[in-house]
């Protein structure tokens, strides 16, 4: 796919003043679109709501973008703009394959997640939410430089032996293969490993290399990559924390004192996440950009070894073998990484003229109808409406509070109830092991999967401490 270097770009015609009012553009859409997400999350509404990180995150990416643009004249989505479409393509293809890996590592989980009947929406979201890696992590690192971070670290020059390539990728290669024979005990080994892996090799063929930075002694850039990293950390686990679609973290051991959905500790995979994604990059780049990178030409102390890119044909023929790759991935890690879906209104035992009747004051999900039962003013309506005393109020309230509560969803949720768990403040009395032996002796589920011990361990410190968002047993 030929796409010119920023130097090429930056030197076409660009107006500076141009660009910045397309900044101003983006910072403007951007901040609008986070305040319709957030807006759409607190009252519910599906659309907003059930895809709210992904609404979230690229509000997020549009305002650093039109920051970076605003401050220099020159962004990734204005004058590198031609970079999008293959960032955004590798992200997904990235995340997929981490995907694959939790398979086995199973370091996190997803709940709420789309039911399997809109196979369509739930394959947008995923993409769009997926898409997010690499952009994030970009426009985070792009805005940094903007703003000057860091912008005369610089050590002395050196030369590395060919042999640290080769010690640095053995190094990687024991970590990754450890992180997956033990991943009881040693699978954050898995973060930066990739790193370790490919780097080295990118480096030996003249491309983009991180290794190549730390030869030149810019320092300056890789603090700043890892600095985006930790913050798109923070933002990333921060808004996936209040979406009723999202991701759970079970690190084993450190489950008991998190930030958000994530052990505090955790945090420092974050960094390792960015060095991956500029090292998977660069990997692409050098096969089908010829070694062309998205990065302000500012920013580097020097140039990659081009070489002509590969035609647009060829990089779709790449995209189709990529979107089989996920479609694969999808097919064999969901049954493993997903572990409930989206609550519908009829999985909470209404019948159809109450669904209905709900649907006349504008309930339509679970949430709506937790919020309209606390609600002062609401209920009374709510229970004249539809014929319901406090028991059968109380009863629907437990079992949506049950189904709702840390994304336990219907199938596990029934479960629950079945040994005699109706609401969150139930789990208190257990002790994790108990209860997940208890689940295991029941039918499994369906159409997910059976509750595992790192479930239970997030639901039972959940109700432990089920306001807080540091959660500590």
């Amino acid at each position: 796919m030929a796409t010119p270097t920023p130097q090429v770009e930056n030197a076409a015609g660009v107006v500076p003043g141009k660009v910045r009012r397309q900044g101003i553009a983006h910072v403007i859409c951007g901040a609008g679109i986070l305040v319709m997400a957030f807006v759409g999350l607190w009252r519910d509404v599906s659309w907003l709501a059930q895809p709210f990180y992904a609404w979230a995150w690229w509000g997020y990416i549009l305002i650093l973008d039109g920051y970076a643009a605003i401050a220099r004249g020159d962004s990734l989505l204005t004058t590198r703009w031609k970079y999008f479409v293959p960032i955004c393509t590798w992200s997904i293809t990235f995340w997929f394959f981490f995907e694959l890996i939790n398979a086995r590592i199973r370091n996190w989980y997803y709940v709420g997640v789309f039911p399997y009947d809109e196979w369509l929406a739930g394959g947008v979201f995923t993409v769009a939410a997926f898409a997010t890696v690499f952009m994030g992590i970009f426009t985070t690192v792009d805005a940094l430089g903007a703003s000057g971070l860091w912008s005369t670290w610089r050590g002395p020059r050196r030369q590395f032996p060919r042999r640290l390539t080769y010690t640095l990728q053995f190094i990687g290669g024991t970590t990754a293969a450890l992180a997956l024979l033990f991943p009881y005990y040693l699978a954050p080994l898995v973060w930066g490993s990739f790193t370790l892996i490919v780097d080295p090799w990118n480096y030996r063929r003249g491309a983009r290399s991180l290794l190549r930075d730390l030869e030149d002694g810019n320092y300056g850039l890789l603090a700043r990559l890892l600095l985006a990293g930790l913050i798109c950390g923070v933002v990333w686990e921060s808004l996936n924390f209040f979406a009723p679609q999202k991701w759970i973290y079970t690190v084993r051991g450190l489950e008991g004192f998190k930030l958000f959905e994530m052990p505090m500790i955790g945090f420092l995979g974050f960094p390792a996440l960015a060095l991956d994604s500029m090292a998977g990059y660069a990997m692409f780049a050098s096969w089908l950009l010829g070694n062309r990178t998205w990065e302000h030409p500012q920013d580097l102390t020097y140039q990659p070894t081009f070489h002509p890119a590969r035609s647009t044909s060829v990089f779709v023929a790449t995209v189709v073998v990529q979107m089989l790759f996920w479609a694969a991935v999808s097919g064999l890690a969901t049954p493993i990484n997903v572990a409930s879906i989206q609550v519908q209104m009829s999985d909470l035992g209404l019948s159809r003229p109450e669904v209905q009747k709900l649907e006349t004051l504008g309930i339509t999900r679970p949430r709506q109808l937790l919020h309209a039962a606390t609600d002062t003013e609401e209920r009374p309506e709510l229970q004249s409406t539809l014929h319901w005393d406090n028991q059968r109020l109380t009863h629907i309230l437990e079992r949506t509070e049950l189904y709702t509560f840390k994304g336990i969803g219907r199938d596990h949720g029934q479960m629950l109830e079945s040994i005699g768990i109706h609401s969150p403040t139930d789990f208190r009395h257990w002790d994790p092991e108990k209860l997940e032996d208890r689940l295991a002796k029941l039918p499994a589920p369906l159409l997910v999967t059976r509750p595992r011990l790192d479930f239970v361990k997030v639901w039972i410190l959940a109700a432990k401490s089920p306001t807080a968002v540091v959660s500590v047993p």
